[in-house]
């Protein structure tokens, strides 16, 4: 397999990469900009290649100079940048994921997974939501709130028109809330469940006002990067739409332990109540991942306390790195 991962040394590209790294491959990463922070590790096991998606003639020289096989499009436009520019996110998510599918298109390749996000189903209300969280099936209702999300959502449905009409065998991956090396400094406050890590690994304190009796499916990068490579060689699929997640929900204070256990001096003050990432509608919901296992053969492998444990091994490697 030879895999061209766009956005490969992002928070979760580059997780991504090391995978298929792990697995015997050597990744081609197509991104922006050249910033290894996060695949620091394994930066000679991979190709890079800088290159925008709204390149089309530069995203397909580097498809046939590779004879790139399977595609994975994690590059996206992202948080409050994406918010308070809905042009640029459109042109970045939406056109961006066409020029991906077109270059699948053109040079036939095996499969194109394409990482979504759990905000293309809106708002998670009544009996999906607090107190009762019914994990929530792929064929849950989309009502989008931010252009993000709704981006997303206009690409699995590009996706999905591409595997239908054009020949160009696709997969979509929905993601719970995920955390891992790298999110705080990407992704702002969406990055909680990973500063709630990092600072006490940093020897600083890590306060929330309130939300830490919120339960959420709280997914490790290195789950996600599982889901990624078991929807690239995942064979006879019945459905193409994936939840990854869990399955189970989780809150701060459960991070709090784990931490604890391991670094028994963290100053870690969490308060009471919901809605820890301060969002303007509910975006907490536990994950029905059963197609996922079944198709994919899809395992978490990282419940909040061994996600933890890993997270602060991969920071204390980065940090000996980096002396």
């Amino acid at each position: 397999m030879r895999v061209l991962i766009t956005g490969g040394m992002g928070v979760m590209g580059a997780e991504a990469s090391r995978k298929f790294v792990d697995e015997g491959n050597r990744p081609v990463i197509y991104a922006r900009h050249h910033d290894d922070t996060l695949i620091h590790d394994i930066v000679d096991k991979v190709d890079i290649e800088l290159g925008d998606v709204l390149d089309l003639p530069k995203l397909l020289g580097v498809m046939k100079k590779h004879r790139i096989t399977h595609i994975v499009h994690t590059a996206a436009f992202v948080g409050a940048l994406s918010q308070a520019n809905p042009a640029q996110s459109v042109q970045v998510n939406v056109v961006g994921t066409t020029n991906v599918l077109e270059a699948a298109r053109l040079f036939d390749v095996e499969r194109v997974v394409f990482t979504s996000a759990k905000g293309v189903y809106g708002k998670f209300l009544g009996e999906y939501g607090h107190p009762v969280y019914t994990p929530v099936p792929e064929n849950h209702v989309k009502n989008p709130v931010r252009i993000y999300d709704s981006a997303k959502l206009m690409g699995e449905q590009l996706v999905l028109y591409y595997n239908d009409h054009m020949g160009v065998d696709g997969v979509v991956l929905r993601f719970g809330t995920t955390y891992g090396p790298g999110k705080t400094s990407r992704h702002g406050k969406m990055g909680a469940t990973s500063q709630i890590v990092e600072d006490p690994f940093n020897g600083l304190p890590f306060n929330m006002e309130a939300g830490g009796d919120q339960k959420d499916d709280l997914l490790y990068n290195k789950d996600s990067a599982q889901g990624i490579y078991k929807a690239c060689i995942a064979k006879n699929l019945r459905d193409r739409v994936f939840n990854i997640g869990t399955g189970v929900g989780s809150t701060m204070h459960d991070f709090s332990n784990a931490i604890r256990r391991r670094l028994p001096g963290a100053d870690i003050r969490i308060g009471p109540g919901l809605n820890y990432l301060g969002m303007p509608h509910p975006v907490y919901a536990v994950y029905d991942i059963s197609k996922a296992c079944e198709q994919l053969d899809f395992k978490p492998e990282f419940d909040v306390d061994r996600g933890v444990a890993d997270y602060l091994e991969s920071l204390a490697a980065m940090r000996a790195r980096n002396a």
